[in-house]
């Protein structure tokens, strides 16, 4: 049964997060302590560059003065000016900042202190003064150009919070002239800013008296179309009272009066709709009348039964008619008397028709007296409406320019108001700007700062090593120590090979390894233990026989399989003649007795590689290659396989898979950039288990590899 290696890998499992942070801070301090030089030399180099800076640096002064901004001028109150809001505040100082590092005011100050024409501003300020001047520019010009420059580049101001205080600040080499620059710039602020107020109140009184004639001559001229207006629809303005009222410069227009018109449309309107509604009510009634007569008889209606000389009609008609039955018993129709009673009777008929009609026409022409009195009251009603319509819109009007000439008058009362005010108030109104303190002359120079410079130095010194620190540890994988070793992939060094060019390796160095491969497993010494670097040159080969040497020294029979087919050097390293070999056993051409041969020194047997296959990586991932191994296991107490390197290829992946151990074998400060580490999780990946790692420093190529050509 084969032997348990033991990984070094392998992490405890269920460790807490307490545990875990603790090895990674162990980790940490491993590699800052690892490079504390890289540390240490970036701090001090950082702390070096402080000490000359300070030390070469110019000593500059800072002298300040201080100016309170307030919301309106001094004397502003009461005048009817609006308190301005936060917002405008903030609009107020952002101006008077823009003004204090205007180019106005810069020269402003240069003439106030003469600065111009002089050197004591250029060596207060630690710079050369012009000597002449440039093309198009005398040397005075030049000189007030840079003097400018130098004022406007030194100038500092402050707006601490959201109060209205101003700091006005000046650096220079020379601590009493920027006192003096300060305290000039505070000066020319409040200067300028009652300037500016003065020429703003001239401005302002201009432009309300221009407004105010502008309204005085609206006010006339809408008084005038009222009046106008008021002639030609009838109306008598009535004359104002006349008052002294002047100003600067004219009396205040008189406002007209209109005496209110005659008579009265609505009323007048009232009352005719009272008599149309009692004519449509009389109309309506003769129409029922003249409706029910036309339809109905004569005799029927009520106004013939209710006449008296209608009634006395018909009651002789009915007498003449019970006479005339009463004949007819006596006599015949042609009897004389017969003739009479009925020609009296036809007379009394048309007595009776001839009234009935009379009343039917008068009842006909009650209603045409009714129809045509009510059209004549609605023809009146509807003309009083038209004019009292075109009254309604002579009020309209009216009012229209009366509200017009109020307008104007109050606008014309305002804008007087207000120019006396302000014409009350010019020539003492105080200014925005307020000075608040002095600038004294500084005691001591504000830079370079010594603590804060240092201070900055160390911090950034610190910043910058640990920066460089970490660069290294990241991208630098050079493994020159078993800490970096450990560090890079996880694991153990089982020794270290000093350089020995491209000679054999001495035995005796690799007795301690011999000795640790024995206690790399619970079963002992591993029975198959495959020798591989990352890349090619790190003298793998030459560890291997040295190794095999070491182990032969110990009495353990060993058998060194030359398993890189791409380029074998065992052959030449036992200075044994080449023959059959692993690429014969793993095709069948030949047994693995037969390719084994002695190397001369005892307890040592060669596996060759043969003749170099055209497909290496194919013939090694058949089944051919664990029936070699397992024939051969049990003959040696372990089976050393040279592997070709890892990077690039994958017939190390395909060898690890089946040795028992894997030994990587690393030099000393190669294998930069991730190579190392991508070699590890590679064969790792493939089923190989690292017991750990010799590290070499080899640097001479005697048998130089060239993976990369051929087959």
């Amino acid at each position: 049964m084969a032997a348990t290696l033991i990984d070094p890998t392998d992490m405890p499992e269920g460790e807490g997060a307490g545990a875990r942070l603790a090895r990674r801070t162990r980790a940490y301090w491993t590699v800052l302590r690892r490079h504390r030089v890289i540390l240490f030399v970036t701090m001090a180099l950082c702390l070096l560059a402080a000490l000359l800076y300070i030390l070469l640096s110019t000593p500059y002064y800072r002298a300040t003065a201080s100016v309170e901004v307030e919301d309106l001028p001094a004397g502003a109150a009461g005048t009817g000016t609006p308190r301005p809001t936060s917002d405008d505040t903030e609009t107020v100082m952002q101006t008077e900042l823009e003004v204090l590092r205007s180019r106005a005011l810069a020269e402003e100050v240069a003439r106030s202190l003469a600065l111009v024409g002089t050197s004591t501003f250029f060596d207060g300020m630690g710079v050369s003064r012009p000597k002449e001047g440039s093309v198009g520019l005398s040397q005075r010009q030049v000189e007030q150009e840079r003097v400018v420059t130098l004022l406007r580049q030194k100038l500092e101001v402050e707006l601490p919070g959201k109060s209205r205080v101003m700091r006005i600040s000046f650096v220079s080499a020379d601590p009493t002239l920027s006192a003096r620059v300060a305290n000039a710039y505070a000066d020319s602020l409040i200067r300028s800013d009652l300037k500016r107020g003065f020429e703003s109140g001239v401005q302002a009184r201009r432009f309300l008296l221009g407004e105010l004639d502008g309204a005085r001559t609206d006010l006339s001229r809408a008084e005038r179309e009222l009046a106008v207006y008021a002639a030609r629809s009838g109306g008598a303005p009535v004359e104002p009272d006349q008052s002294a009222q002047g100003d600067a410069t004219k009396a205040k227009p008189a406002e007209p009066k209109f005496a209110p018109s005659e008579g009265s449309i609505e009323s007048r309107l009232a009352q005719l709709n009272g008599f149309r509604a009692q004519a449509v009510s009389d109309r309506i009634a003769a129409q029922k009348r003249w409706e029910s007569a036309r339809r109905a008889s004569a005799e029927t209606l009520p106004e013939v039964l209710n006449n008296g000389a209608m009634q006395q009609l018909m009651t002789e008609r009915a007498q003449a008619r019970a006479a005339l039955v009463e004949e007819r018993q006596f006599r015949k129709d042609a009897h004389p008397e017969m003739r009479e009673a009925r020609a009296r009777l036809a007379a009394l008929d048309d007595q009776a028709d001839e009234m009935a009609n009379r009343i039917r026409a008068s009842l006909k022409e009650q209603y045409d007296v009714a129809v045509h009195g009510e059209k004549q009251i609605g023809s009146e009603i509807t003309a009083l409406e038209r004019d009292a319509q075109a009254a309604r819109g002579r009020d309209v009007q009216m009012g229209i320019y009366e509200r017009s000439v109020d307008t104007y008058r109050m606008l014309h009362d305002s804008l007087l108001q207000r120019y006396r005010d302000m014409a009350s108030q010019a020539g003492f109104q105080a200014g925005r700007i307020q000075p608040l303190d002095r600038a004294a002359v500084p005691a001591r120079p504000f830079s370079p700062k010594v603590g804060e410079t240092l201070l900055l130095a160390a911090l950034g010194g610190l910043a910058l090593g640990l920066l460089l620190v970490a660069a290294r540890h990241i991208f630098d994988d050079a493994v020159t120590s078993a800490d970096t070793l450990a560090e890079r992939v996880g694991l153990p060094l089982l020794g270290a090979v000093p350089v020995t060019g491209d000679s054999p390796q001495p035995p005796e160095i690799f007795i301690p390894i011999a000795r640790s491969l024995l206690l790399a497993s619970t079963g002992g010494l591993p029975r198959s233990i495959l020798v591989t670097s990352a890349q090619e040159g790190e003298g793998k080969s030459l560890t291997l026989n040295a190794l095999a040497l070491a182990l032969a020294g110990l009495g353990k029979k060993v058998l060194v399989v030359d398993g890189d087919m791409r380029r074998p050097v065992q052959h030449a390293l036992f200075r044994v003649a080449p023959g059959k070999g692993i690429s014969e056993v793993l095709t069948g051409q030949a047994r693995p007795a037969d390719a084994i041969i002695p190397t001369g020194v005892e307890g040592i047997s060669l596996l060759p590689c043969g003749a170099v296959p055209p497909n290496p990586t194919e013939l090694l991932a058949t089944p051919a290659l664990d029936t070699l191994l397992a024939s051969v296991r049990d003959d040696y107490d372990t089976i050393l396989i040279d592997a070709p390197p890892i990077l690039g290829l994958g017939d190390a992946s395909l060898l690890g898979a089946r040795a028992q151990a894997n030994l990587l074998v690393v030099e000393w400060g190669r294998n930069h950039h991730g190579g190392l580490r991508a070699s590890v999780e590679r064969l790792r990946r493939a089923g190989g288990v690292i017991i750990g790692a010799i590290l070499t420093k080899q640097q001479g190529r005697a048998f130089d590899y060239d993976y990369h050509r051929g087959g």
